[in-house]
């Protein structure tokens, strides 16, 4: 009689054993896999998120006002004036009288809203706070000529230049979120963190111990402003430097 061919109890354990390994192994691999696809997609939202930031920040820096940009509320904000025109005034200002309005060359307004006029300032200190140098708050304007409150000028520009600019407006990181603020009142000493803003992103961080500097802010240098931001998402972190310069046209 012919025994009935088969596997042996050592052959049937041995192969389950092989299986069991190459199935670890596999389930490991895509394992891996996965978690390898979920951190690279994580940074590139990362990447995504902090260039969009930094652009905007970058694109509206150097729509400011030369001397309008300061660093307040601790080094968590970064404070500016945007540009809505500017141009050259015909005859020197005085300085020790009282003017209401100015003659100028043909300019238009092309962005923002014209809420104030500024003539030879060379400090921030000069265009903020109460009873602000530098600083007048417009009335009207006619493509020649600009009308203001009434107002002792410190100086004259050295080119005889104006800049008409709109409410102040801030790039803030507060509670791990990266915020715009607009239309803040330049005479307030700092930006109030508790008022409407745009969210630009959330998990935000600084990634040197200053978010904001500025430097080169002279008659003689351009403004340099650095941002020091890192994006965060679980372990995972992207960090981003950006220089933005400002011409400085006094």
């Amino acid at each position: 009689m012919k025994r009935a061919a088969g596997f042996t109890l050592i052959e049937l354990v041995t192969v389950i054993i092989i299986l069991s390994v190459i199935g670890v192994m596999g389930s490991q691999f895509i394992v891996n896999a996965a978690e390898s696809y979920q951190i690279s997609q994580s940074r590139a939202r990362l990447a995504a998120t902090g260039r969009q930031a930094i652009e905007r920040m970058s694109r509206q820096i150097r729509g400011a006002m030369p001397y309008s940009l300061r660093v307040v509320n601790s080094g968590a904000c970064l404070q500016f004036m945007p540009l809505a025109a500017g141009g050259f005034y015909l005859n020197p200002v005085p300085d020790d009288s009282v003017i209401a309005t100015v003659a100028t060359s043909p300019f238009t307004i092309d962005f923002d809203s014209a809420d104030y006029i500024s003539i030879g300032a060379l400090s921030p200190l000069e265009v903020y706070g109460a009873g602000p140098v530098s600083l007048a708050a417009v009335t009207s304007t006619s493509a020649t000529q600009v009308n203001f409150s009434s107002h002792q000028w410190q100086r004259n520009s050295q080119s005889q230049r104006f800049y008409l600019v709109g409410n102040a407006q801030a790039f803030c990181l507060n509670a791990g979120e990266l915020r715009f603020y607009d239309d803040i009142d330049p005479t307030a000493g700092s930006v109030n963190l508790a008022a409407s803003y745009s969210l630009m992103a959330r998990n935000a961080a600084s990634s040197a111990a200053s978010t904001f500097e500025i430097s080169g802010n002279t008659a003689e240098n351009n403004f340099r402003v650095s941002i020091n931001l890192a994006f965060i998402e679980g372990a995972e972190q992207v960090d981003f430097f950006q220089e933005v310069s400002l011409r400085n046209v006094p």
